[in-house]
């Protein structure tokens, strides 16, 4: 047997021996399976010369806001080692990486990850003028309905912009979360418009969740977040925001608890209802003759 074995088997290996020690051991119940395996992993990277058992292999580790990947790097390839979704697990893990050497182990924190801000990117496709008008037309009648016909619509609309998220999901999760009261706060300590945990707030970097600009940032931001995480689709975006993504995880869609369900409803709901009024008002515009003006305000004929 060489002297140079993979982490996976030296891992393996450990978490043998650990499950038979693990009954007998007080410490190990309380942390659980998975909090004890992240322990081991920490404590397997850390071991004096593994650098030179692990030569040419680099580990990424990946925090997002309840779970962690640990990628092994080798060359071109990445192969997911381990997968953590246990939030306390999750949270040891990703401590226990920085006191890990650069060159072995580095760290990411998906949400503040460039990628979650869309970049501009260029039609190659030629477009008309009269194309061209329309779109700028209708992004101006969008940004004016929700400036005009929804409370903080401006702010709303602002925010989905930068995080290419609809602003009618947006302004239908306010509605159903504090009605665009500011001041909102929940009995189990959700506050401002989107009614964010003080925990999920300063995850998605907002410090006061009174001020309505950090609040419907970090909410914004966090509804991203979750679309990216469930490939889109709205009804467990939706599930996920008021129940949690473990919940729609283990249940592979809208949990069966009578508020989330409930929740899903009025917030699909709300998002309809804003949707037919920007077509009323879009139809409204347009039938007055609407034109974009060179500073960009829309003029009625």
């Amino acid at each position: 047997m060489t002297r140079k074995r993979s982490l996976v088997d030296a891992v393996s290996v450990r978490l043998a021996k650990l499950r038979q020690k693990s009954t007998a051991s007080p410490l190990l119940r309380l942390l659980g399976g998975r909090g004890a395996a992240a322990l081991l992993l920490g404590a397997t990277l850390s071991l004096g010369g593994i650098a030179e058992t692990l030569e040419g292999v680099h580990f990424l580790v990946q925090k997002n806001l309840d779970s962690v990947r640990v990628l092994r790097q080798n060359g071109s390839r990445s192969t997911v080692v381990a997968d953590v979704r246990d939030s306390f697990a999750s949270n040891s893990l990703f401590k226990l990486s920085r006191a890990l050497p650069g060159s072995l182990v580095s760290r990411q924190i998906a949400l503040f990850d460039s990628r979650w801000v869309p970049a501009t990117t260029l039609d190659q496709k030629p477009r008309s003028v009269f194309h061209e008008e329309m779109t700028r037309i209708n992004n101006a009648i969008r940004e004016q309905f929700f400036a005009n016909a929804i409370p903080y619509g401006d702010l709303i609309h602002e925010k989905s912009v930068k995080y290419d998220v609809d602003p009618a999901l947006v302004a239908a999760v306010i509605e159903q979360e504090s009605r665009f009261h500011s001041r909102a706060r929940s009995q189990v300590g959700a506050r401002g418009l989107m009614q964010l945990m003080p925990r999920t707030g300063r995850w998605l970097g907002a410090r006061d969740l009174y001020d309505p600009e950090q609040n419907v940032d970090a909410g914004v931001k966090y509804i991203k977040f979750l679309q990216e995480r469930f490939d889109g689709d709205m009804k467990k975006t939706i599930a996920a925001y008021n129940a949690g993504q473990g919940n729609v995880d283990r249940y592979n869609g809208v949990p069966p608890f009578a508020e989330t369900q409930t929740y899903v409803k009025r917030v699909l709901r709300n998002y309809n209802k804003r949707n037919e009024q920007l077509k009323h008002y879009s139809n409204e515009m347009k039938s007055g003759g609407a034109t974009l003006d060179a500073d960009g305000s829309l003029t009625l004929r």
